[in-house]
């Protein structure tokens, strides 16, 4: 499997507190704006997924998919039925179509996923992240979010083949350039 390591922060940041008040967008305290054509919850398993058409807004960062779920904890002591069971996001799912965009960058693949045990995100299939006019694209993407180092992976193997992990890079332009409108 071939590789990419990006030592510069690519994208994202899904620090996620609870499915009410998941963080999309680092640091701020606005709240999350989340639609859909359909949202469901379970609370027996601690699980909101919303469908069709999905997005969730905070500030100037926006996550769109065709589904969205959000897992989370189940709080000690508390019946499995109950309003307020469930605590912290274990973990965010979203699936078909997912872009994560932010002021200065974006971010396209078929999957996404967020741990919380491990704070990381990776994005799988046919992944596309573009910053201004720079693109890099691979297989698979995993991000720490907290060091926001960022690897980025082919299944494809040997120079000239179809498919590897690929950068075009214009280092004159800056961080803050906006992304394409998605």
């Amino acid at each position: 499997m071939k590789r990419l390591t990006l030592a510069a922060p690519i994208l994202l940041a899904l620090a996620l507190a609870t499915p009410a008040a998941a963080q999309l967008a680092t640091g701020s305290n606005a709240p999350v704006d989340i639609t859909a054509d359909e949202g469901e919850v379970v609370n027996s398993q601690c699980l909101s997924i919303w469908r069709g058409d999905a997005e969730a807004l905070q500030a100037t960062t926006r996550l769109r998919a065709q589904v969205i779920r959000v897992f989370s904890s189940p709080k000690p002591g508390v019946a499995a039925n109950s309003q307020g069971r469930c605590g912290a996001t274990q973990r965010l799912e979203a699936e078909g179509e997912v872009y994560y965009v932010t002021p200065s960058q974006a971010v396209r693949g078929d999957r996404a996923t967020y741990l919380a045990e491990t704070d990381t995100i990776t994005i799988t299939g046919g992944v596309v992240v573009t910053q201004g006019r720079s693109v890099a694209r691979g297989d698979r993407m995993t991000v720490k979010v907290k060091t926001g180092q960022v690897q980025l992976e082919s299944s494809a193997k040997g120079r000239g083949k179809p498919g590897r992990v690929r950068g075009v890079f214009y280092p004159s332009e800056t961080a803050d350039a906006a992304p394409a409108a998605r």
